[in-house]
């Protein structure tokens, strides 16, 4: 996979400049190609049964959001790898609820209770010869936005002078675009700065700034992420409740049709139980036929409730 783009020592360009929070995470790139998404981490493709950090629990919702923002890009005789930071998994703040079976992708820096990701760039190519053009961020932003996904805070756009006097230390504007309540002394890792235009990636012209603390390494650790953990039946028809969203009925639609209504049910069933047992394999393993039962049911309701909604419009 093309490597996303890294600091640049090349001659800086002139025209729109911007500096980002630098989200502290994991990276995950989704691919799109002919309406296809596959996903990966920052040097190979992900397996299906991969443990990281329970990306499973988030590819149906971010595979269709991805498949969304390459057909705005008109992209169709292009791959479209989309970099992001997978961030989140525990937010200690005593009125935010820890989510059952997370743990934090990256400690030190607080952003939210539950899995999100964050795409920072996005790059075109059309073939394995072809090095590819980077997007300019306005034009990830708008597909981003389109498509329910939030992009790495902006702190200041304008010419590469005014980078300079851009503050390296900040509270971290995450949790509060996500509607979460403040943490005390949550500061960002820092920043990326880079020019808007569009570019090969040899020659985009970028630059990293990070806070002290993070190269003495407080901020430079992930919790292990346990696939074989032992949650409860409601733990994981609550995961469940998660799972069963509009992109998971509109895959489930793209694949077998709306019609019949039992068929599309059973196949939205099976689509969240897949997920759900490569996340939290030791759990799933553990049901016996009655919460097998349960969360099959579970999983059923919530979808006939979406499934109805998106059916209405056709039927008038």
């Amino acid at each position: 996979m093309p490597a996303a783009g890294e600091p640049k020592s090349v001659p800086s360009p002139g025209g729109p400049w911007i500096a980002l929070e630098k989200v502290h995470g994991a990276q995950l790139v989704i691919a799109v190609r002919a309406g296809q998404a596959w996903f990966g981490k920052r040097k190979a493709w992900l397996t299906e049964e991969e443990s990281f950090f329970g990306w499973q629990l988030v590819r149906a919702q971010l595979g269709y959001a991805a498949e969304r923002m390459a057909k705005a890009l008109g992209t169709t005789t292009h791959t479209v790898y989309f970099y992001g930071e997978l961030f989140g998994g525990h937010y200690p703040h005593p009125e935010v609820p820890p989510v059952p079976g997370l743990s934090a992708v990256q400690t030190g820096i607080w952003y939210a209770p539950d899995l999100r990701w964050s795409p920072f760039d996005v790059l075109l190519v059309r073939d394995d010869e072809d090095e590819g053009s980077l997007l300019a961020h306005p034009e990830l932003e708008a597909v981003a936005r389109e498509a329910g996904l939030m992009t790495p805070p902006v702190i200041r756009r304008g010419t590469r002078g005014d980078m300079d006097s851009v503050p390296t230390r900040y509270p971290t504007r995450v949790p509060g675009l996500l509607g979460l309540p403040p943490i005390s002394d949550n500061v960002a890792e820092g920043l990326v700065i880079k020019s808007e235009l569009r570019a090969p990636p040899s020659s985009r012209a970028s630059v990293k700034r990070k806070i002290d603390e993070f190269n003495e390494g407080r901020f430079d650790e992930s919790e292990a992420w346990s696939p074989h953990q032992a949650l409860s039946v409601e733990a994981l028809a609550d995961w469940s409740a998660r799972l069963v969203n509009p992109a998971r009925i509109a895959s489930a639609m793209s694949k077998v049709g709306r019609d019949p209504v039992e068929t599309l049910l059973d196949e939205v069933v099976l689509d969240v139980r897949v997920d759900l047992e490569q996340a939290f394999p030791l759990a799933c393993r553990s049901l016996d036929a009655t919460a097998e039962d349960f969360l099959s049911a579970r999983i059923r309701e919530r979808a006939l409730v979406l499934i109805r909604a998106a059916l209405a419009p056709l039927a008038r």
